[in-house]
């Protein structure tokens, strides 16, 4: 696995341009569905748009434990 560094420029699809050019940097990054958050991890940020556009496996770890703690406050709101 290729760890990233904040900085590190990088290249992928963007929804809104295509094929661009990325720069890895932290971020906090909301759930799709609005049930959390994952606070300060590595993502690559479109060059054109400022949207996050990739998450390397290195961040995997942090959003697996954001998504569990999600589950668990859903759990405790039931």
């Amino acid at each position: 696995m290729k760890i990233y560094l904040e900085a590190d420029k990088g290249r992928a699809m963007c929804e809104n341009d295509g094929l661009v050019t990325t720069t890895f940097t932290i971020r906090d990054v909301s759930f799709r569905d609005g049930s959390g958050l994952v606070s300060n991890i590595l993502v690559a940020v479109c060059d054109d748009c400022g949207e996050v556009v990739a998450i390397p496996p290195q961040s995997s770890l942090e959003i697996k434990a954001a998504l569990e703690k999600a589950a668990v406050l859903v759990d405790l709101k039931n």
